[in-house]
């Protein structure tokens, strides 16, 4: 899994600004899908349910898409298919399934918080693996970071000695996974096209959860007009478009940048409720925003 930095010489800084543009829109899908999960899990649905019916259905909507366009993407080569099984199941099954359980026992706010330690994991493994070394820069970014991150969120308002141990171990496990996904999604989008890859990553992690639960489990639900809505929401909103614009936006932005610019999800996260249901950001959480914020652009900038 050596790391390749997708944001050297040969990319200008307008494409860099383009992928950060677009990792950005891809938090903000992830953060409007948070509530739609909440919704379908107080509808019965386990979150291994939910994992299940998001690839199935991003595997077969995304493929259909090269179908009608591009049928040459569902070729890979041979030499390529373990890292594509790895991607597909310890990152894009597990990052899912870890996080949704997550979020099950823990209140969103801090399942995010965990999530967003991946930053963490891919500088040290970039660092200790990586073709090219991440810079002091990246190092301070993260600290700032997970340090808005924190505040952004609001988990300074938890009591973590009190919270479901399983569901925090379980927000860990999904900052390792979005980790792996990161890192190995980076190396093959030098090579294959984003829609390619994000396919091929639904694809295996669908074959996996259709494996381990009862198959196509999700369809019975759908005459529930309000589990086909959050559903389908859910897939679409919450799943192909930024998975596929997240890939994307790693063809000029490097991983761990990639994994920085990421963690505004919960600022998005925030926006949302204040805008939908009325709970405005506290001073401390505006003052952790900032901070994500200030990050990201200093890494755009110079990173």
């Amino acid at each position: 899994m050596a790391t390749h930095d997708m944001s050297g010489p040969g990319v200008t800084p307008a494409e860099k600004t383009r992928g950060t543009l677009m990792i950005l829109a891809a938090a903000l899908g992830w953060a409007s899908s948070g509530t739609a999960a909440k919704h379908l899990f107080l509808l019965g649905v386990t979150p291994a349910g939910l994992v299940q019916m998001r690839a199935t259905l991003a595997a077969v909507l995304i493929g259909l898409w090269i179908a009608m366009t591009r049928p040459a993407l569902f070729r890979v080569k041979t030499r390529d298919l373990p890292r594509i099984l790895a991607l597909g199941f310890f990152g894009m099954a597990m990052v899912q399934f870890t996080y949704l359980f997550a979020i099950s026992r823990v209140h969103v706010a801090v399942a995010i918080l965990m999530q967003y330690m991946a930053p963490v994991f891919i500088f040290f493994w970039s660092l200790a693996f990586g073709a090219k070394k991440p810079k002091l820069l990246s190092a301070a970014a993260i600290t700032v970071t997970v340090a808005g991150c924190y505040f952004v969120s609001g988990a300074y308002d938890f009591d973590f000695t009190e919270l479901d141990l399983l569901g925090l171990g379980s927000g860990l496990a999904s900052a390792v996974s979005f980790a792996v996904y990161t890192l190995l999604g980076e190396g093959l989008v030098g090579r294959y096209d984003p829609k390619a890859v994000t396919f091929h990553a639904f694809l295996v992690a669908a074959v996996t959860w259709n494996v381990m639960d009862a198959p196509f489990a999700f369809v019975g639900k759908c005459a529930d007009p309000a589990f086909l809505f959050w559903g389908l929401y859910v897939a679409v909103i919450g799943t192909v478009v930024p998975f596929l614009l997240y890939v994307a936006g790693m063809r000029s932005v490097s991983s761990v940048n990639a994994s920085i610019t990421a963690t505004t999800e919960p600022i998005f996260a925030g926006l949302i409720s204040w805008v939908f249901i009325g709970e405005a950001l506290t001073p401390v959480q505006i003052a952790g925003a900032a901070l994500v914020l200030l990050s990201v652009a200093v890494l755009t900038a110079r990173g």
